[in-house]
């Protein structure tokens, strides 16, 4: 009889086995987190400008500093923010209290996030000691300014 009782139970043990595989749930599918939201475009701004003797390779101003000897090239590093697929930026640089003009350039740029545009003057013959001023705009609207010295 024992032998006849144990096999009952292995019987009554698979059956029980195979009812809870074959009741267990089925695995759902893990769904995939719902995708970010795409970023709304940021407007194109002028974030702003450092003026230095040099810059990197990113056009950003190495150390920034506001004071100039005679003969330095002069940078000025314009940082913008956003996407435009075409903006214009230009550089008028002037000179004393008049605010003559020393020099002006623009650039076209279509930006598609952060990124840096430069502009810089240089006079192999030296600049005058004096104040100094350069005034950066977007499609001819003004965008900041910075002031500087040239001291001998």
């Amino acid at each position: 009889m024992f032998h006849g009782t144990r096999s009952v139970v292995s019987t009554a043990l698979g059956v029980a086995l195979i009812a809870m595989v074959g009741c267990a749930k089925p695995k759902t599918a893990e769904m995939p987190p719902p995708a970010a939201p795409t970023p709304e475009p940021v407007a194109f701004k002028v974030s702003g400008l450092e003026l230095g003797r040099q810059i990197d390779a990113s056009k950003k101003v190495v150390t920034p500093m506001d004071t100039f000897g005679p003969k330095d090239t002069i940078y000025v590093s314009v940082s913008t923010e956003g996407t435009t697929p075409s903006a214009k930026l230009s550089a008028r640089w002037t000179y004393g209290a008049a605010g003559q003009v020393v020099n002006e350039m623009s650039e076209t740029i279509a930006p598609t996030g952060p990124a840096a545009t430069e502009f810089h003057i240089t006079k192999p013959s030296g600049w005058p000691k004096g104040r100094y001023k350069v005034e950066v705009s977007v499609d001819g609207t003004p965008a900041g300014s910075k002031e500087f010295e040239v001291k001998t």
